[in-house]
C-alpha cells in the first residue's frame, strides 16, 4: 500500500488554513522516494482571486465550489518552478467541517469529479502535460483532506481512468526531518536542426518543438557521470554515499586511538552531513555531468539522408540544474531526475517565451535571434523548527533580461503561498549571454546589401574615416586663420 509521509509543519499548515479561510485548498508538492512511499515537500494554497470564495465566511462552502480553472492552472504553473525529483503529487481540501473527511458524504463524491476535470484541464490546456519527463505521465494522486472540528485527516490515493477511483492508502506525521542530497549539473547543450518547413513564413514554436524533441531523444541515449564516474543504477544514494566514504578512510593516513574513536563516530552521521563533511565534494553538492552519445550512434545507416532544408535553428547555452533526493532513491532514479530536470527547464523557458510572442511567424530569409529567460534559485522560508537536514531545497522561476527579482517574489506568493525576501534569490545560476555572440556569426556576406536585417545604428567604417579626416582638416583651416589673424593683428 502507497504510504505519504508529512512533517508536523504540514499539519499546522493544514490547521492555519482552516482558521484563517473556513474552506482552502491548494496542491500537494511532493517527491517519490520508492515505490511505495512519497514525502510531501511543500502544500500550497491557492491563492486565486475567485469573486466566489474570497470573503465569504459567512457562505457553506463545499469542494463543489472549488475553482478546477484556477487549480488547474496553478498545478501547472508550480510544475514549472520544482526541480526535476519534485511533482505536483495531489491536492488537499481544509475545513472547519468533519463531512470532508467522511467517505460517505457528498463531498467524497466531488472529490472524485475535481481530480477527473482537473486531469482533463492538464491535458487539453498544456499539450506539454506529461511530457516534462523523460517517464510515462503519472496516473495516480494524492487527495489530502483535514477537518478542524475533528482534527483528522484522511488520505486518499486517486487513480485516473475508468471513471477515477479512489482506494487507500496510509499516512504518517513524522517529527525527524527530512533528509535531503543535492545534486548539481550544468547541460552545456548546442544544437542545430534544419528547418524543413518549405513556407515563406515559418511558424517559430514549431521549430522550438522539434528542438525539443530532439534533445529528449538525446537525453533519453545519454549516461550521467556522478563526481566524474560511472555508478550502477542497481544501487540506492545512500549506499553509493557510503561507498565513497570508505574510498576516503582508505586514503586517510592511519590515526592515534582518539582519531580512531573520531573516524568510527563519523559512520553514524547523517548522509546529508557526510555529503557536506568532504566525503563527497568537499562542501558542494555532488557534481552530475550528461554525457552524450556520438549523433551518428543514434541514427542507422538507413536514416542518414541528403534533404533540401529552408533554414537552420541553432540553439546554444547553459541549463543549470539542481535536483535534490532522498538517499533510498536508487541511481537509476537520481540519473532520471537529473535529466527530467534539464527538459523541464527547457520546455518550461520555452513555453515562458512564447507566451510572451505577438507574433509566432518570422519569415525564412531572415536573420531571427531569441533569448528565452535564464532561471533563477529560491529556497522556501521554514517557519519554526526546520523539517528537513542536509540540502536546503531550492524551487526556481525564469527571469528575462531586465526583470527584478521582485518578479519571482509575486509568482511564489501567487502559486507557492510563500513570503520571498528578493535578496536571497539567486540570481548567478544562469549568467546573460553576450551580446557579440550574435555578430560574431554574421559574414561579411550575410551583412552586405541585406534590407531583411535590421540596420545598425552605428556610421559604416569608411564613413567614419571620411568624418575623421573632414574634421582634422577643419581644424588645421582654423588654426591656420587663428595664426594669420593674429600675425595680422600683430602687424598693426
Amino acid at each position: 500500500m502507497r504510504t505519504v509521509l508529512l512533517s508536523k509543519h504540514d499539519e499546522l499548515y493544514l490547521e492555519k488554513c482552516a482558521q484563517e479561510n473556513q474552506f482552502s485548498y491548494g496542491i500537494i508538492v511532493g517527491h517519490q522516494a520508492d515505490l511505495t512511499k512519497s514525502v510531501v515537500v511543500h502544500l500550497a494554497r491557492n491563492n486565486e482571486e475567485d469573486a466566489d470564495l474570497e470573503d465569504l465566511t459567512d457562505v457553506r462552502l463545499t469542494i463543489s465550489d472549488i475553482n478546477s480553472q484556477a487549480l488547474a492552472s496553478q498545478w501547472l504553473s508550480a510544475s514549472k518552478m520544482c526541480p526535476g525529483s519534485f511533482d505536483v503529487i495531489g491536492i488537499f481540501v481544509s475545513s472547519v467541517r468533519s463531512d470532508v473527511v467522511n467517505e460517505q458524504s457528498a463531498e467524497f463524491k466531488n472529490a472524485k469529479k475535481l481530480f477527473s476535470d482537473i486531469y482533463d484541464l492538464l491535458l487539453k490546456s498544456n499539450s506539454a502535460f506529461g511530457v516534462y519527463t523523460t517517464d510515462i505521465a503519472q496516473t495516480d494522486f494524492v487527495f489530502l483532506s483535514y477537518s478542524l472540528a475533528d482534527k483528522k485527516v484522511l488520505c486518499k490515493n486517486y487513480s485516473y481512468g475508468n471513471g477515477g477511483t479512489f482506494s487507500n492508502m496510509e499516512f504518517r506525521f513524522v517529527d525527524k526531518p527530512f533528509e535531503w542530497i543535492q545534486l548539481d549539473c550544468n547541460y552545456d547543450f548546442d544544437e542545430v536542426l534544419p528547418i524543413l518547413d518549405s513556407s515563406r513564413r515559418v511558424n517559430i514554436e514549431d521549430q522550438f518543438q522539434s528542438m525539443i524533441v530532439s534533445i529528449r531523444k538525446n537525453l533519453l541515449a545519454s549516461e550521467v557521470f556522478l563526481q566524474n564516474e560511472v555508478v550502477e543504477d542497481t544501487i540506492d544514494l545512500q549506499a553509493y554515499i557510503k561507498k565513497k566514504k570508505a574510498k576516503v578512510d582508505k586514503l586517510k593516513p592511519t590515526s592515534t586511538t582518539g582519531g580512531t574513536a573520531s573516524a568510527a563516530s563519523n559512520t553514524t552521521d547523517s548522509l546529508p552531513q557526510l555529503a557536506s563533511e568532504g566525503i563527497i565534494g568537499g562542501a558542494e553538492p555532488i557534481r552530475a555531468s550528461i554525457v552524450l552519445p556520438m549523433k551518428c550512434q543514434l541514427s542507422k545507416p538507413t536514416d542518414i539522408k541528403v534533404r533540401e532544408f529552408s533554414g537552420t535553428l541553432h540553439m546554444s547555452g547553459i541549463i543549470a540544474t539542481k535536483v535534490f533526493c532522498s538517499p533510498r532513491n536508487s541511481i537509476a532514479d537520481v540519473k532520471r531526475f537529473v535529466r527530467d530536470d534539464v527538459l523541464r527547464s527547457l520546455i518550461t523557458r520555452i513555453q515562458v517565451y512564447c507566451d510572451g510572442l505577438t507574433d509566432p511567424y518570422v519569415t525564412n530569409e531572415a536573420l531571427y535571434i531569441s533569448e528565452p529567460p535564464r532561471r533563477v534559485f529560491f529556497s522556501l522560508p521554514s517557519e519554526g523548527p526546520s523539517t528537513s537536514v542536509g540540502a536546503v531545497v531550492q524551487f526556481s522561476e525564469y527571469l528575462f533580461r531586465g526583470e527584478a527579482p521582485t518578479v519571482v517574489v509575486a509568482q511564489a506568493k501567487q502559486i507557492l503561498d510563500v513570503e520571498l525576501d528578493p535578496e536571497t534569490i539567486s540570481v548567478e545560476a544562469e549568467g546573460l549571454p553576450d551580446d557579440a555572440n550574435f555578430n560574431h556569426g554574421k559574414t561579411d556576406a550575410d551583412c552586405t546589401d541585406d534590407s531583411r536585417i535590421m540596420p545598425s545604428s552605428m556610421p559604416k567604417p569608411e564613413l567614419s574615416r571620411s568624418l575623421y579626416m573632414v574634421g582634422i582638416a577643419v581644424a588645421l583651416l582654423v588654426l591656420l586663420s587663428s595664426v594669420a589673424l593674429h600675425y595680422v593683428l600683430g602687424e598693426q
